[in-house]
């Protein structure tokens, strides 16, 4: 064989084997986003206004007609620019319409499509922005009656898990956009969808099927977060640890540690029975709990370190999942903590 093609071939060979490598990787920072026909099946869903429904579908069936294959000289950035103007116009029947949305019903149809269009696959960047316009336009509209009842909330955070549904970063992602809102029912609406991730990627750590869904999507005190914790054998992840399914914990973690723990563990008990009425258990966080939890980070993260650490140079993949890991409890989870209960 002529040495060039043996080099060639060889650094073939290479190249391949650090692509398999590089590809490995389990964790995914960015959202694993929705496709159309999920999208078209939230659409569809009653709105419960058949006048909207009629103003609607004519705009819809143009915005799905991309999703079918057909002949065209078109390039995929034309395809999503046009894409993107239709969903605006979309979106902007629906804030011109917005106070026609006054049931439930119809609150969970707006709360799904601002959610699930906030994920929608190939669209132009920009229109992100168009989507936050219908989540801004949805946290203006008065919730009162709702905000403190448990039932509305279980419908409400059931609807966007089960039926968009979220999972992954998916779920990160909708949390985050909900829970940054200066708005109660939406605040308590993103910390049930927290709990009812923490229950899925804490339950059968050993790799068996998710848990189904909780019969109440409902919000729960600092103690059940811990509760669950101990599911996650720690002992047991010194010799197996699914990367993913850990990191997705700890997003959720940090999520709850961030909007909801910090926010409200300096509150006294008057402020957190004034703020959340009915809802004041759920607010309160004993030092001796948060020491606990201080402690379930610091052990987690010397767990991770020590397999970061025993892993081979060829195992590069895995290495960077541990390093990511390690930044996240390191720069965002611990700190915090430690000098919350300094403050204490």
């Amino acid at each position: 064989m002529d040495i060039n093609v043996a080099m060639v071939d060889g650094l073939k060979t290479l190249a391949d084997q650090m692509a398999t490598n590089v590809g490995s990787r389990q964790i995914n920072q960015v959202p694993e986003l929705v496709t159309d026909k999920k999208f078209a099946r939230l659409c569809a869903a009653s709105c419960g206004s058949k006048e909207f429904t009629n103003s609607l579908q004519p705009i819809l069936k143009r915005f799905f007609a991309f999703d079918r294959p057909r002949e065209t000289n078109r390039s995929d950035s034309d395809v999503s620019f046009e894409r993107g103007s239709i969903l605006r116009e979309i979106i902007s029947l629906i804030i011109s319409r917005l106070e026609e949305f006054r049931t439930l019903e119809q609150y969970m149809w707006l709360l799904k499509f601002a959610c699930a269009s906030s994920l929608l696959k190939n669209v132009p960047p920009g229109i992100a922005f168009e989507t936050n316009r219908v989540i801004r336009a949805i946290s203006s509209l008065n919730t009162e009656e709702f905000e403190f009842d448990p039932l509305k909330i279980h419908i409400l955070a059931r609807s966007l898990f089960e039926d968009i549904p979220l999972d992954g970063m998916n779920l990160i992602h909708v949390i985050k956009k909900l829970v940054v809102l200066n708005h109660k029912l939406l605040y308590y609406v993103s910390i049930a969808l927290m709990f009812a991730g923490l229950r899925r990627y804490t339950a059968n750590w050993d790799g068996g099927a998710d848990p189904p869904p909780p019969q109440m999507y409902r919000l729960h005190n600092f103690e059940t977060v811990l509760i669950q914790l101990q599911q996650v054998k720690i002992d047991d992840l010194r010799h197996k640890l699914n990367t993913r399914r850990f990191f997705l914990l700890l997003k959720l973690l940090s999520v709850y540690q961030n909007a909801v723990l910090l926010r409200h563990s300096t509150d006294s008990r008057r402020d957190v029975d004034e703020q959340h009425c009915c809802f004041a258990e759920f607010f309160r966080f004993p030092v001796e709990q948060r020491k606990a939890y201080l402690q379930w980070l610091r052990t987690a993260r010397n767990v991770v370190s020590s397999r970061s650490n025993k892993s081979s140079p060829q195992e590069i993949a895995d290495k960077e999942d541990f390093l990511l890991i390690i930044e996240l409890i390191d720069l965002d989870m611990i700190p915090s903590i430690e000098d919350d209960i300094d403050d204490e």
